[in-house]
């Protein structure tokens, strides 16, 4: 078995919010004069557009392909009912981190500007 059910939805949500993310950002750009982008490595490339969304879209698709990689590896190495089993340890702190950062971004966002 590649994945566990719970990794699968772990990577569900961190998709499902990396696209979020990325539309977010891809909107902003296009269409927001005021928009900034808070990650100084992709900032630089505000003044185009277009690039910035590939370069934005291709990272992202990367960390996606990384994060799965890396848990169909551990899943190969390590027992399944090992309970700090690597690729659920990392399914799950990506999928939380993202929601959390999503909504750091989206309170402060409504609240703060």
């Amino acid at each position: 078995m590649l994945l566990t059910r719970f990794q699968r939805i772990m990577l569900a949500a961190f998709i499902i919010l990396m696209a979020a993310d990325f539309a977010i950002s891809s909107y902003g750009v296009l269409f927001l004069p005021g928009f900034t982008e808070a990650n100084a490595l992709f900032a630089r490339f505000m003044a185009y557009p277009l690039t910035f969304i590939a370069v934005v879209g291709v990272t992202k698709l990367l960390v996606v392909a990384g994060i799965i990689a890396a848990t169909v590896w551990f899943n190969r190495r390590e027992r399944e009912d090992d309970p700090w089993h690597g690729g659920t340890i990392l399914c799950s702190t990506a999928a939380v981190g993202m929601g959390m950062m999503m909504l750091i971004l989206v309170v402060g966002n409504l609240f703060f500007f």
